[in-house]
């Protein structure tokens, strides 16, 4: 008689496991006095070295698909493809186009604007003893404006507060933090042949799983139904699906905007004769990634390093960056992006907050999406519990609070 293999077992050894992960962190967590956020995400990041490669790889494919899929829709559409033959090469051919314009790009990167980026940070370390000169006179003329004309604030307080602004020490904490990187960067050069290996490998790994994505989300879904009641797989499914085209959206919506704001930047602060226009264009693009705090945060760096220029630079070039943000706020970002994500200025500051404070930039560039996704989550969980109850209680519109009757739901009978 021939026997086979009862897969319930495995599916018991699977639950097994994961309750036993689960005792542990919950073990651990009870009895140190030490943090178990920093606990899981050490061990996480000693687990992802392993996996490192293929993470990178999934990250990559995930990436470079939106760009790998707009290329082979063209294709398909303008060559009219229909052969299983003919599709798989311009499957083939998207996905090396894509790559050649990576590479492109980052070759371009290399040979001109890193070394311009360099060559602006080694001139503010160089001149940094003038720049900390210039900064201490700003300080005191400042000190004298307010003790002048805002008699309501104590002389002592004012002084007290601008003794505690050692320009000296800041510029000091800057360089030894730039020293330590650069030490960091040559001391590391040994293992740049393991990084560079671990990337070569991730990106051979990220062309496999682009050319074949449908086979692993076939893979995927094969084990969610297997896992899951058919129903709950299915919904499952349905909310990873518009979670993707969520997250794509905002991403590729994001880089798009925070790109042209970064050239529009640099055009402008050119046009303004600014010795640091690349520099500043860079540092404006990329934390105008983050939401809301990203562009507050990227026009501070920019502001003070053209104040080394002098006031009347530095004023041009906080109107010019205060006038591109309400651009970018007002008509671009909506433009592109429109309400990709669907939640409120509210949450949006409150989990770039959180974000930043368990993650640092990343955090605070991942927080909306995923934030939005745990809403959706939420929002479905809550609906399913009234409808449980027969309750009719809609969700509040931040637009339509005072057309809403509160004070009382409907109750079925």
């Amino acid at each position: 008689m021939k026997k086979y293999f009862d897969y319930n077992y495995l599916k018991i050894a699977f639950y097994t496991i994961f309750v036993v992960i689960v005792s542990i962190l919950v073990y651990r967590m009870s009895s140190s006095t030490d943090n178990i956020i920093p606990y899981i995400v050490e061990k996480f990041k000693s687990g992802l070295i392993i996996f490192e490669p293929i993470v990178l790889g999934f990250i990559i494919a995930y990436l470079m698909n939106p760009a790998v899929g707009f290329f082979e829709n063209k294709f398909k559409r303008y060559f009219k493809l229909k052969s299983k033959k003919k599709l798989k090469k311009s499957r083939s051919l998207s996905i090396s186009l894509v790559y050649l314009l990576l590479f492109g790009t980052f070759i371009l990167c290399i040979i001109f604007i890193i070394p311009e980026i360099l060559g602006n940070i080694v001139s503010i370390v160089n001149n940094s003893e003038t720049y900390i000169n210039i900064l201490s006179t700003y300080l005191v003329d400042l000190e004298y404006f307010i003790k002048t004309n805002f008699s309501v604030i104590p002389s002592d307080v004012t002084t007290k507060f601008f003794d505690t602004i050692n320009i000296s020490k800041i510029f000091d904490i800057g360089l030894d933090s730039l020293n330590t990187i650069l030490n960091t960067l040559v001391s590391g050069t040994i293992s740049f042949t393991n990084i560079l290996l671990d990337w070569v490998i991730a990106f051979m790994v990220a062309i496999y799983i682009l050319g074949q994505k449908e086979s692993f989300v076939n893979g995927i879904k094969r084990i969610i139904y297997w896992l899951l009641k058919p129903d709950t797989a299915q919904k499952f499914i349905g909310l990873c699906m518009e979670s993707h085209e969520m997250m794509i959206k905002f991403f590729v919506g994001k880089s798009i905007d925070s790109l042209i704001i970064g050239i529009l930047c640099f055009i402008g602060l050119s046009i303004l004769q600014n010795p640091y226009a690349l520099l500043i264009s860079v540092i404006v693009g990329v934390l105008n990634m983050i939401p809301y705090f990203g562009p507050i945060i990227g026009a501070v760096p920019a502001v003070i390093i053209t104040l080394f220029e002098g006031l009347l630079p530095a004023v041009a070039v906080a109107i010019f960056i205060l006038i591109l943000q309400q651009f970018d706020g007002l008509y671009l970002g909506p433009k592109i992006l429109g309400d990709s994500l669907g939640i409120t200025p509210f949450w949006i500051i409150s989990s770039v907050t959180i974000g930043g404070g368990l993650a640092g930039a990343a955090g605070m560039f991942l927080a909306c999406p995923i934030t939005a996704v745990l809403i959706i989550v939420i929002n479905r969980l809550i609906d399913k519990g009234l409808e449980k109850k027969r309750i009719d209680l809609p969700k509040l519109e931040p637009d339509s609070f005072y057309d809403l009757d509160v004070t009382k739901p409907d109750v079925e009978a």
